[in-house]
Protein backbone atom coordinates (compact mmCIF):
# COMPACT_ATOMS: atom_id res chain seq x y z
CA UNK A 1 0.00 0.00 0.00
CA UNK A 2 1.63 3.15 -1.27
CA UNK A 3 1.78 6.63 1.04
CA UNK A 4 -1.22 7.80 -0.78
CA UNK A 5 -3.35 4.72 0.33
CA UNK A 6 -2.18 5.15 3.79
CA UNK A 7 -3.37 8.80 3.71
CA UNK A 8 -6.60 7.84 2.59
CA UNK A 9 -7.15 4.90 4.51
CA UNK A 10 -6.33 7.12 7.96
CA UNK A 11 -8.88 9.79 6.82
CA UNK A 12 -11.74 7.36 6.45
CA UNK A 13 -11.34 5.25 8.72
CA UNK A 14 -11.06 8.34 11.63
CA UNK A 15 -13.65 9.20 9.97
CA UNK A 16 -15.81 6.32 10.77
CA UNK A 17 -14.41 6.18 14.39
CA UNK A 18 -15.75 9.70 15.03
CA UNK A 19 -19.14 8.83 13.91
CA UNK A 20 -18.56 5.29 15.32
CA UNK A 21 -17.94 6.65 19.45
CA UNK A 22 -19.79 10.49 18.60
CA UNK A 23 -22.76 8.23 20.43
CA UNK A 24 -20.28 9.01 23.64
CA UNK A 25 -20.18 13.04 23.15
CA UNK A 26 -24.07 12.89 22.65
CA UNK A 27 -24.53 11.28 25.78
CA UNK A 28 -22.03 12.87 28.28
CA UNK A 29 -21.33 15.78 26.52
CA UNK A 30 -24.32 17.57 25.01
CA UNK A 31 -27.70 15.87 25.95
CA UNK A 32 -27.05 14.24 29.00
CA UNK A 33 -26.77 10.48 29.97
CA UNK A 34 -30.31 10.51 31.14
CA UNK A 35 -32.08 11.95 28.45
CA UNK A 36 -30.04 9.93 25.72
CA UNK A 37 -31.28 6.92 27.58
CA UNK A 38 -34.74 7.46 27.80
CA UNK A 39 -35.62 8.79 24.76
CA UNK A 40 -36.85 5.86 22.15
CA UNK A 41 -34.30 3.68 20.02
CA UNK A 42 -35.42 5.43 16.69
CA UNK A 43 -34.16 9.17 18.06
CA UNK A 44 -30.45 8.59 19.12
CA UNK A 45 -30.20 6.10 16.32
CA UNK A 46 -32.12 9.06 13.48
CA UNK A 47 -29.23 11.45 14.92
CA UNK A 48 -26.39 8.49 14.66
CA UNK A 49 -27.50 7.94 11.48
CA UNK A 50 -27.04 12.04 10.03
CA UNK A 51 -23.77 12.21 11.91
CA UNK A 52 -22.54 9.22 10.02
CA UNK A 53 -24.08 10.96 6.54
CA UNK A 54 -22.32 14.01 7.54
CA UNK A 55 -19.09 12.01 8.32
CA UNK A 56 -19.10 10.27 5.06
CA UNK A 57 -18.79 13.02 2.88
CA UNK A 58 -17.28 14.98 5.06
CA UNK A 59 -14.27 12.25 4.43
CA UNK A 60 -15.37 11.96 0.73
CA UNK A 61 -14.66 16.13 0.33
CA UNK A 62 -11.46 15.24 1.53
CA UNK A 63 -10.32 12.55 -0.51
CA UNK A 64 -12.29 13.60 -3.69
CA UNK A 65 -13.11 17.45 -3.22
CA UNK A 66 -16.66 16.67 -3.85
CA UNK A 67 -20.09 16.41 -2.15
CA UNK A 68 -21.47 13.64 -5.16
CA UNK A 69 -24.18 11.30 -4.07
CA UNK A 70 -22.66 8.86 -7.06
CA UNK A 71 -19.12 8.56 -4.44
CA UNK A 72 -21.94 6.77 -2.48
CA UNK A 73 -24.14 4.58 -5.29
CA UNK A 74 -26.69 7.09 -4.42
CA UNK A 75 -27.32 8.19 -8.08
CA UNK A 76 -31.01 9.55 -8.56
CA UNK A 77 -32.08 7.88 -11.80
CA UNK A 78 -30.95 4.23 -10.62
CA UNK A 79 -33.76 4.82 -7.12
CA UNK A 80 -36.62 3.37 -8.83
CA UNK A 81 -34.62 0.14 -10.46
CA UNK A 82 -32.89 -0.54 -7.06
CA UNK A 83 -36.22 -0.27 -5.33
CA UNK A 84 -38.57 -2.40 -8.00
CA UNK A 85 -35.54 -5.33 -7.97
CA UNK A 86 -35.15 -5.28 -4.27
CA UNK A 87 -39.46 -5.73 -4.13
CA UNK A 88 -39.35 -9.23 -6.49
CA UNK A 89 -36.15 -10.60 -4.97
CA UNK A 90 -37.74 -10.02 -1.41
CA UNK A 91 -40.90 -11.87 -2.36
CA UNK A 92 -39.89 -15.52 -1.36
CA UNK A 93 -38.69 -14.46 2.44
CA UNK A 94 -42.25 -12.91 2.45
CA UNK A 95 -44.02 -16.01 1.16
CA UNK A 96 -41.71 -18.41 2.91
CA UNK A 97 -42.67 -16.67 6.60
CA UNK A 98 -45.90 -15.64 5.31
CA UNK A 99 -46.94 -19.35 5.46
CA UNK A 100 -45.58 -20.47 8.34
CA UNK A 101 -47.13 -17.68 9.98
CA UNK A 102 -50.25 -17.80 8.25
CA UNK A 103 -49.77 -14.40 6.82
CA UNK A 104 -49.81 -12.67 10.29
CA UNK A 105 -48.03 -9.56 9.09
CA UNK A 106 -47.98 -7.16 11.66
CA UNK A 107 -45.85 -4.03 10.27
CA UNK A 108 -46.30 -0.88 11.81
CA UNK A 109 -44.68 3.28 11.34
CA UNK A 110 -42.05 2.21 13.87
CA UNK A 111 -41.15 -0.94 11.99
CA UNK A 112 -41.17 0.70 8.61
CA UNK A 113 -38.97 3.42 9.87
CA UNK A 114 -36.55 1.27 11.61
CA UNK A 115 -36.48 -1.52 8.59
CA UNK A 116 -36.63 1.23 5.55
CA UNK A 117 -34.39 4.22 7.09
CA UNK A 118 -32.29 3.17 10.05
CA UNK A 119 -31.43 -0.47 8.69
CA UNK A 120 -32.67 -0.41 5.07
CA UNK A 121 -30.49 2.93 4.37
CA UNK A 122 -28.94 4.00 7.09
CA UNK A 123 -26.94 0.80 7.81
CA UNK A 124 -26.15 0.21 3.44
CA UNK A 125 -24.89 3.73 3.72
CA UNK A 126 -22.53 3.44 6.85
CA UNK A 127 -21.11 0.07 6.25
CA UNK A 128 -21.27 -0.23 2.51
CA UNK A 129 -21.01 3.04 0.37
CA UNK A 130 -18.88 4.69 3.62
CA UNK A 131 -16.73 2.32 5.20
CA UNK A 132 -16.44 -0.35 2.58
CA UNK A 133 -16.91 1.56 -0.42
CA UNK A 134 -14.59 4.65 0.16
CA UNK A 135 -11.47 1.91 1.77
CA UNK A 136 -12.17 0.16 -1.52
CA UNK A 137 -12.68 2.69 -4.54
CA UNK A 138 -10.06 5.21 -3.25
CA UNK A 139 -7.83 3.68 -0.71
CA UNK A 140 -6.58 1.00 -2.26
CA UNK A 141 -8.44 -1.81 -0.28
CA UNK A 142 -9.02 -4.80 -1.88
CA UNK A 143 -12.76 -6.35 -2.00
CA UNK A 144 -12.34 -9.11 0.62
CA UNK A 145 -9.92 -6.99 2.95
CA UNK A 146 -12.61 -3.83 3.14
CA UNK A 147 -15.63 -6.51 3.32
CA UNK A 148 -13.93 -8.71 6.12
CA UNK A 149 -12.68 -5.20 7.73
CA UNK A 150 -16.42 -3.96 7.54
CA UNK A 151 -17.99 -7.17 8.61
CA UNK A 152 -16.06 -7.42 11.76
CA UNK A 153 -17.18 -3.42 12.99
CA UNK A 154 -21.07 -4.43 11.38
CA UNK A 155 -20.76 -7.59 13.75
CA UNK A 156 -19.57 -6.05 16.66
CA UNK A 157 -22.99 -4.07 16.88
CA UNK A 158 -25.02 -7.40 16.73
CA UNK A 159 -23.14 -8.65 19.59
CA UNK A 160 -25.87 -7.93 22.39
CA UNK A 161 -28.10 -10.72 21.40
CA UNK A 162 -25.36 -13.20 21.70
CA UNK A 163 -26.17 -15.72 24.66
CA UNK A 164 -22.57 -17.46 25.09
CA UNK A 165 -19.14 -17.63 23.07
CA UNK A 166 -20.46 -19.99 20.87
CA UNK A 167 -23.56 -18.07 19.63
CA UNK A 168 -21.29 -14.53 19.75
CA UNK A 169 -19.05 -16.41 17.14
CA UNK A 170 -21.69 -17.36 15.17
CA UNK A 171 -22.94 -14.03 14.62
CA UNK A 172 -19.50 -12.39 14.03
CA UNK A 173 -19.43 -15.20 11.15
CA UNK A 174 -22.41 -14.59 9.80
CA UNK A 175 -22.68 -10.53 9.46
CA UNK A 176 -19.38 -10.68 8.01
CA UNK A 177 -20.62 -13.56 5.67
CA UNK A 178 -23.10 -10.84 4.95
CA UNK A 179 -20.85 -8.15 4.84
CA UNK A 180 -19.13 -9.06 2.24
CA UNK A 181 -22.53 -10.50 0.15
CA UNK A 182 -23.72 -6.77 0.50
CA UNK A 183 -20.74 -5.94 -0.35
CA UNK A 184 -20.89 -7.60 -3.84
CA UNK A 185 -24.22 -6.34 -4.31
CA UNK A 186 -22.98 -2.75 -4.11
CA UNK A 187 -20.40 -3.88 -6.90
CA UNK A 188 -21.72 -5.59 -9.02
CA UNK A 189 -25.04 -3.08 -9.40
CA UNK A 190 -22.74 0.02 -8.89
CA UNK A 191 -25.41 1.26 -6.74
CA UNK A 192 -26.77 1.57 -2.91
CA UNK A 193 -30.33 1.54 -4.21
CA UNK A 194 -31.28 -1.79 -4.54
CA UNK A 195 -28.95 -3.33 -1.65
CA UNK A 196 -30.46 -0.37 0.37
CA UNK A 197 -34.09 -1.91 -0.21
CA UNK A 198 -33.33 -5.32 0.26
CA UNK A 199 -31.97 -4.52 3.64
CA UNK A 200 -35.00 -2.98 4.29
CA UNK A 201 -37.75 -5.44 2.73
CA UNK A 202 -36.19 -8.20 4.61
CA UNK A 203 -35.96 -6.48 7.88
CA UNK A 204 -39.40 -5.22 7.70
CA UNK A 205 -40.72 -8.74 6.24
CA UNK A 206 -38.23 -10.24 9.72
CA UNK A 207 -40.16 -8.19 12.21
CA UNK A 208 -43.86 -8.19 11.04
CA UNK A 209 -43.43 -11.67 10.68
CA UNK A 210 -42.30 -11.22 14.82
CA UNK A 211 -39.23 -14.03 14.15
CA UNK A 212 -36.80 -13.89 16.76
CA UNK A 213 -34.57 -11.26 17.82
CA UNK A 214 -31.25 -13.12 17.11
CA UNK A 215 -29.32 -12.26 13.15
CA UNK A 216 -28.50 -15.41 13.17
CA UNK A 217 -32.07 -16.92 13.18
CA UNK A 218 -33.65 -20.72 13.30
CA UNK A 219 -33.78 -23.26 10.27
CA UNK A 220 -37.21 -22.20 8.90
CA UNK A 221 -35.95 -18.34 8.76
CA UNK A 222 -32.68 -19.01 6.93
CA UNK A 223 -34.48 -21.16 4.32
CA UNK A 224 -36.98 -17.86 3.83
CA UNK A 225 -34.22 -15.63 3.91
CA UNK A 226 -31.26 -17.17 2.03
CA UNK A 227 -33.98 -17.98 -1.08
CA UNK A 228 -34.12 -14.42 -1.45
CA UNK A 229 -30.67 -13.99 -0.85
CA UNK A 230 -29.66 -16.65 -3.77
CA UNK A 231 -32.27 -15.09 -6.34
CA UNK A 232 -31.03 -11.93 -5.58
CA UNK A 233 -27.29 -13.32 -6.62
CA UNK A 234 -28.06 -15.46 -9.76
CA UNK A 235 -29.94 -12.35 -10.95
CA UNK A 236 -26.63 -10.36 -9.68
CA UNK A 237 -24.34 -12.35 -11.48
CA UNK A 238 -26.22 -12.08 -14.79
CA UNK A 239 -25.85 -8.07 -13.92
CA UNK A 240 -22.11 -8.74 -12.89
CA UNK A 241 -21.83 -10.70 -16.56
CA UNK A 242 -23.90 -7.39 -18.37
CA UNK A 243 -21.66 -5.10 -17.05
CA UNK A 244 -18.52 -6.24 -16.39
CA UNK A 245 -18.09 -6.71 -12.85
CA UNK A 246 -18.24 -10.71 -12.25
CA UNK A 247 -14.22 -10.66 -12.44
CA UNK A 248 -12.75 -9.64 -9.52
CA UNK A 249 -8.98 -10.74 -10.18
CA UNK A 250 -6.84 -8.18 -9.20
CA UNK A 251 -9.01 -6.24 -6.75
CA UNK A 252 -9.77 -9.38 -3.96
CA UNK A 253 -7.02 -7.92 -1.21
CA UNK A 254 -5.27 -4.78 -3.14
CA UNK A 255 -7.76 -3.26 -5.58
CA UNK A 256 -4.83 -2.46 -8.24
CA UNK A 257 -7.14 -0.61 -10.76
Amino acid sequence: MNQNNIYRTIIIVASFLVYKYSKYAYAYLIFGTEQWASWPIAIPSTIMLLTGVFMAFLANYILNRNFSLNSFGLAPDKFFTGLMAATIFSLPMFLCLGFANNFNFQPTLEILYKGFVLAGFGEEFIYRAFLFGLLFYYAGWGFLSAGIFTGLFFGAGHLYQADNIGSAIAIVLFTTGVSIGFGWFYYAWKSLWMVAFLHGFMDVIWDSFQVETNVTGSLWVNVARFTTLIFAVLYSIKLGQKNGRLNLKGRLWVNQS
